[in-house]
């Protein structure tokens, strides 16, 4: 007969994963270990979350009734996030294909809130309340009356607030398009996204006063990983380099999806009325180097690489919203009005030319009226 096992400790739990960060650096200032130490995490997750299971290709529920110990675990996972929904509340019978809300990992958590500096007193703006977590850490550092949090989901917004007022914070939580902030609450110093995008919205930038900071979780083209941290201008522009290679939910807005477009055009007589050619480029970097995915992607937004393994090996789809181009070694077809290829042997080289710059070597300026650039090393070198 089996012995029963001991229930998790959630206590237990959450002091060894405090130690875990603080072994790793994930403290780097001390009200961080206070706030967790003060902040329940598991008072913030629900009672069912979402597990993705290969076997069926989708996300399955994971109930705490049934699995107390799992959940527990998942719960204090130092570099997991927890998936608290999917397909927007609304799976399938068969599990959930897409993860639409969570609580992030814990050292991602307080990465970003490193990035954001947040200080006493500050007003903050956080886009995406998510289940509340993060909302109430920083309560405990701005002070919940300074703190706003929005929503786009009611019912993901309803949870949040729920948590929040049981565990004794009572900050502003607003059931809204995040990408347009919040004006009546604006000024903000500090505007922190827990969602990915693609293009920092004007909004946050007008909405926040000179020397303070927008946070958001950045996605190149090519490379989901990387976070902008903009400081804001005496002339209301947003500036700032890259760092912090994590990666995040997309703003729901923003959704970029698995579906690149060439489910859309690619069709038997396109395949034969396509272009044939060749190329002198290794496809390998996409596979292998984490910093030229991100400086490409920042040279060619909008592109999508799908990568195909075949008995000799791995070829590639590049496709846009009205190309697409297909490369097998050296051997390409390319059908639309856009050589694909070309463009991304260009950037490739400019990339290798500019002496094959990391992540942290790029940088972005977002204006009030949401017109952005990229560029490398100092704004006065534009992509």
């Amino acid at each position: 007969m089996t012995a029963p096992t001991e229930p998790v400790d959630l206590d237990a739990l959450r002091a060894r994963t405090a130690a875990r960060l603080d072994e790793a650096g994930g403290f780097e200032l001390p009200w961080m270990r206070t706030a967790f130490e003060k902040v329940a995490r598991h008072a913030f997750v629900p009672q069912r979350v979402w597990e993705w299971r290969q076997d069926d290709r989708a996300y399955q529920p994971l109930d705490r009734a049934d699995a107390p110990d799992d959940w527990a675990r998942l719960v204090y996972d130092v570099t997991g996030s927890v998936v608290t929904q999917v397909d927007d509340g609304r799976p399938g019978p068969l599990g959930g294909a897409l993860p639409t809300s969570s609580i992030s990992a814990p050292d991602a958590v307080f990465t970003m809130l490193a990035a954001a500096d947040v200080r006493p007193g500050q007003r903050i703006l956080e886009i995406g309340a998510g289940t509340g977590y993060n909302a109430a850490l920083l309560c405990e550092r701005a002070g919940a009356e300074n703190v706003t949090t929005v929503e786009i989901d009611p019912e993901v917004a309803e949870g949040a607030e729920r948590a929040l007022r049981v565990t004794g914070y009572r900050p502003v939580v607003v059931v809204a398009d995040g990408e347009k902030g919040f004006e009546p609450r604006a000024p903000f110093d500090r505007v922190i996204s827990t969602a990915s995008l693609s293009r920092v919205p004007g909004a946050w930038i007008a909405q926040t006063r000179p020397g303070g900071l927008v946070v958001a979780p950045w996605r190149s083209a090519l490379q989901p990983r990387g976070m902008a941290v903009l400081r804001i201008t005496e002339e209301g522009r947003g500036e700032g380099h890259f760092g912090y290679p994590m990666a995040f939910m997309d703003l729901r807005g923003q959704r970029r999806g698995d579906q690149s477009p060439l489910h859309t055009l690619y069709s038997h007589d396109a395949w034969t009325g396509a272009r044939a050619g060749a190329t002198s480029l290794d496809m390998g970097w996409l596979d292998t180097d984490f910093h030229a995915r991100f400086a490409v992607g920042l040279m060619l937004p909008g592109l999508h690489a799908d990568r195909q393994d075949t008995a000799d090996g791995s070829a590639w789809w590049l496709s846009t919203g009205t190309s697409w181009a297909h490369v097998a070694g050296n051997e390409i077809r390319q059908w639309g009005p856009r050589d694909l290829v070309s463009d991304l042997e260009r950037s490739y080289l400019n990339w290798t030319r500019a002496g094959r710059p990391d992540l942290y070597e790029y940088g972005l300026t977002v204006t009030a009226d949401g017109n952005q650039h990229p560029w490398l090393r100092t704004p006065d070198q534009p992509l």
